[in-house]
């Protein structure tokens, strides 16, 4: 009985039905990429990324060269992104200016991994593009792609109260960047300001801790809500052991705050 069991699970496995599908042919996918159904083309457009054949590579080069539907053109930037080389610098810049919004935002996260002028430059101007949307893919480009160019840009969103330009400061922020962006009291919102310096607090890799003593003190002298939020989180996302000055101290300017309302 268990002979006749073992023989028929040989034969079932044999089964064309049942047997694994073969991998789709590097031709037919960048036909696909070319065709005229761009829910296919899209899907081919990502499936190229995950091939590592150079002739991948330039089908996904031809086709944002010769153009696509925005539908297919932002899974094709993503896709030749995982694969970074210096020809496609041109093409991408290029894209930064595409008229669909989330075009423009993938040509951005793309340029965040090639370590070129070009692509600093493109990603600290799209800070000033007129979309939010685009303007936070900006913001994160900047950081991942250590933009220092940004910087300025992002202080000028930060002054209008832009989330992503005070998350995008927190996460470059170094001590010189600290000081600067605690120099900005009076001059942006108090709760952009605040929700920045918070950020900065709770990066574990930020310090040492007399610097985030300076960044306390900076929340300190914001009068708004938002400030004692952000020291509150700071004090419940850090154990109390070992001491830390930082910590202390917050803990003081809250129980302050706290008596005097």
């Amino acid at each position: 009985m268990r002979n006749r069991l073992a023989i028929c699970l040989a034969c079932a496995l044999q089964s064309p039905a049942l047997a694994a599908p073969k991998p789709t042919a590097l031709g037919e996918i960048i036909t696909a990429l070319d065709g005229v159904d761009d829910d296919a083309a899209a899907r081919s457009a990502t499936a190229l990324g995950d091939r590592p054949e150079p002739m991948a590579h330039e089908a996904l080069l031809d086709a944002l060269a010769w153009g696509v539907a925005s539908d297919v053109a932002a899974p094709a930037i993503a896709a030749l992104a995982k694969h970074p080389a210096p020809p496609d610098l041109a093409l991408l810049r290029r894209y930064t200016g595409h008229h669909d919004a989330a075009v423009r935002s993938a040509a951005l996260a793309a340029l965040a991994l090639y370590p070129d002028p070009i692509a600093r430059n493109a990603i600290a101007q799209a800070l000033r593009d007129p979309n939010a949307t685009v303007r936070a893919a900006a913001a994160q480009a900047a950081v991942k792609g250590h933009v220092k160019a940004a910087i300025d840009p992002l202080f000028a969103l930060l002054g209008l109260g832009e989330d992503s330009a005070g998350k995008a400061l927190a996460a470059m922020a170094d001590a010189e960047l600290v000081r600067r962006i605690g120099d900005q009291l009076g001059k942006v919102p108090d709760p952009a300001l605040a929700s920045c310096l918070g950020l900065i607090l709770l990066r574990p890799d930020f310090g040492p801790d007399t610097e985030r003593v300076e960044v306390v003190r900076a929340l300190a002298k914001i009068t708004d809500a938002s400030a004692t939020a952000a020291l509150t989180d700071y004090i419940n996302a850090t154990p109390a052991n070992p001491p830390r000055a930082s910590r202390a101290e917050a803990v003081k300017i809250v129980e302050a705050r706290g008596a005097a309302t």
